[in-house]
């Protein structure tokens, strides 16, 4: 049952949760408190979806679509196909900025549908349960039992190559300035953000340079060194140069483009360079810090294994508090802090369960514990390998680069996690977290009848003799995967 009665008398002024920010984290902590039976009011001082929507996930997918469907026709180029698909980059752009605009107008309206009263305006917080928005329609006071924090992040900047908007780029530029295709480019940063955007520019034809400071691109994200190297080969199969283990000191902006020094020594010149060295907490103006609210080192909003920040009513969600800083560890954020909000500190977040996923050159996805973290927790990984290159599918498609790794308890069978890179892998990535979810763990595949041929069955014929050995061993099984008990989550 809601802790909030239905039946007390409802005014404008009066609600149960308040969320602050429209992004991932944002509205759906919105949501997910009004399908609780909460009276809720989300308020947004920017764009309708904040970053994930105008600058980040929804843009980069429709690019990315594009740079893929570049590469797979001209992989096919004799094999069917006749002649050569190149990018229109202006074009791509402006498919990009319909996308988005047509999800962002109905975003409003999609919210007063579900019930929730959207604000544009700046807030702040008068005491622990008072926002004051100042919006372009006048100002509103709300009274709420609970307040969720999303306002997210900004980018990261370079000491050595600060943004400009014109030559050096952050990943906000690139969306909203970028109008012609650079025919240098020099993305800092191997990141996702880096690796994406770096492949759509290569793919669109740019000469694209990617430095990072990191020996392997993708660092910090505990992938194993597998994905990483195959994802290396792609990138320069495809033209594009490395630098890694290599950081930029030094830039002189010109008329005609940017020169960089590197920390090795070497100097190149680019007409444009873009700098997507990772994000921090956007300064939000809410006056938490006058309520209690704490703050780490780097500007996070430090917060309990509830989301609950040091002031008690008061949630962070998404990546103005520490953690993953995605879009799909937002929204794991906003339904662990909107049940809480509503029904008490049940849930606890538990960021194995969220799949990551990087889409660039090569599709990457993993989910749960890979083999470090599974040996930190004491397990003995085993696993369960197929590559693509024996995939029916994957050959159909002329597109067999790429593995399953499927990490599993050697001693109890129990199924722990795994990474997919190839084709799909971010939907893949799906089936192997309900797994680990799943009373069934590694057996959860052999109940499946899949259709063939399909990237589901390259699933289920990687585990099926895995599985199939433990349960003739006559060794003692844990069939469930390793969150099918853990209900609240864990830290």
């Amino acid at each position: 049952m809601s802790r909030f009665r239905r039946s007390e008398p409802v005014t404008p002024m009066e609600l149960d949760v308040v969320v602050i920010g429209s992004g991932p984290g944002g509205y759906k902590a919105a949501l997910t408190a009004a399908q609780q039976g909460a009276r809720v009011a989300l308020v947004e001082k920017g764009l309708a979806g904040g970053v994930c929507l105008n600058e980040g996930c929804v843009p980069k997918a429709a690019l990315i679509r594009l740079a893929g469907l570049i590469e797979s026709a001209n992989s096919l180029n004799g094999r069917g196909l006749v002649g050569e698909v190149r990018g229109d980059f202006p074009a791509a752009m402006a498919h990009k900025a319909r996308v988005v605009d047509g999800i962002s107008a109905n975003f409003p309206v999609w919210l007063r549908r579900l019930g929730i009263r959207y604000l544009q305006g700046s807030a702040r917080l008068l005491d622990p349960r008072t926002v004051a928005v100042e919006g372009p329609d006048g100002n509103v006071t709300l009274q709420a039992r609970r307040i969720i924090v999303a306002t997210g992040a900004i980018p990261r900047e370079h000491p050595a190559c600060p943004a400009d908007g014109v030559r050096i780029l952050n990943s906000h530029h690139f969306m909203y300035q970028l109008d012609a295709l650079p025919a240098s480019v020099l993305v800092v940063g191997g990141g996702a953000v880096g690796c994406e955007l770096g492949y759509f520019l290569q793919q669109f034809g740019s000469r694209v340079t990617l430095v990072e400071r990191q020996d392997h691109l993708l660092g910090g994200m505990a992938l194993p060194a597998r994905a990483t190297q195959l994802l290396e080969r792609k990138f320069l199969r495809l033209g594009t140069e490395l630098r890694l283990g290599v950081e930029v000191v030094g830039t002189r902006v010109g008329n005609d483009g940017v020169s960089v020094s590197f920390s090795d020594g070497g100097e190149g010149h680019y007409e444009r360079v873009l700098v997507v060295i990772g994000r921090r907490p956007a300064p939000s103006g809410l006056g938490l810090e006058k309520l209690g609210v704490e703050f780490d080192a780097e500007g996070f909003i430090r917060t309990s294994k509830y989301l609950e920040t040091t002031q008690p009513g008061i949630y962070a969600v998404g990546d103005c508090k520490p953690g993953p800083m995605s879009a799909n560890a937002a929204f794991h954020d906003a339904r662990v802090a909107a049940f809480n909000a509503v029904r008490g500190n049940t849930l606890r977040a538990n960021y194995h369960r969220v799949p990551l996923v990087i889409d660039s050159a090569l599709q990457i996805a993993t989910v749960g514990l890979l083999e470090e973290r599974a040996e930190a927790a004491g397990f003995e990984p085993e696993f369960a390998r197929a590559n693509f290159m024996a995939s029916i599918k994957a050959r159909a498609h002329n597109d067999a680069e790429g593995f399953i790794e499927v990490v599993h308890d050697d001693e109890t069978g129990q199924l722990l996690g795994g990474c997919i890179v190839g084709p799909d892998a971010g939907e893949q990535i799906h089936m192997l977290a309900a797994a680990c979810q799943s009373d069934r763990g590694l057996w959860f595949f052999s109940d499946i009848n899949y259709t063939h041929p399909s990237w589901y069955e390259d699933l289920g014929n990687a585990i099926n003799p895995h599985a199939q050995a433990i349960a003739r061993s006559g060794r003692d099984l844990f069939r469930p995967g390793i969150f099918a008990t853990d209900v609240g989550g864990e830290d």
